[in-house]
């Protein structure tokens, strides 16, 4: 005699399909695609510059033609908003790390705005001595 106790009944409860813009209603949703659609900025940025590597290679003549186009308008309206979002990237990543990385010695926690403070401080010394290697030609 069998017993329907021992048969599994395979259900799945409906579920509706989000919509394609399930994240433009709620604000932190559109902040966090914004940063996340910002890789794309980067991911653009570096072919750029790989692009300029292999005309470097190829010879003085590509690479000052290279060096030219990037004169065009859209190419500085480009290397503006590449700027303005990785600027957002890293902070909204530097606001992110000490959450993810907690640092303690014996009972003490760092703050997290030490933390961050300390990020922004790295970030603006990195800047500062790049610009110092590209103003002056090196060390």
């Amino acid at each position: 005699m069998a017993s329907n106790d021992n048969k599994t009944v395979n259900r799945r409860p409906y579920m509706a399909r989000p919509s394609r813009w399930w994240w433009t209603q709620n604000s932190f949703y559109r902040w966090y695609m914004l940063r996340e659609g910002s890789c794309l900025f980067v991911f653009c940025y570096s072919l750029i510059l790989m692009t300029g590597l292999l005309r470097l290679s190829q010879g003085e003549q590509a690479w000052e033609h290279w060096l030219q186009s990037l004169q065009h308008p859209l190419y500085q309206v480009f290397h503006v908003l590449a700027l303005l979002a990785v600027l957002y990237h890293a902070y909204t990543w530097f606001k992110l790390a000490p959450k993810i990385m907690v640092l303690r010695i014996g009972s003490w926690t760092l703050p997290e705005q030490a933390m961050i403070l300390g990020q922004w401080c790295a970030f603006v010394l990195c800047a500062l001595t790049m610009l110092a290697v590209v103003l002056w030609g090196g060390m």
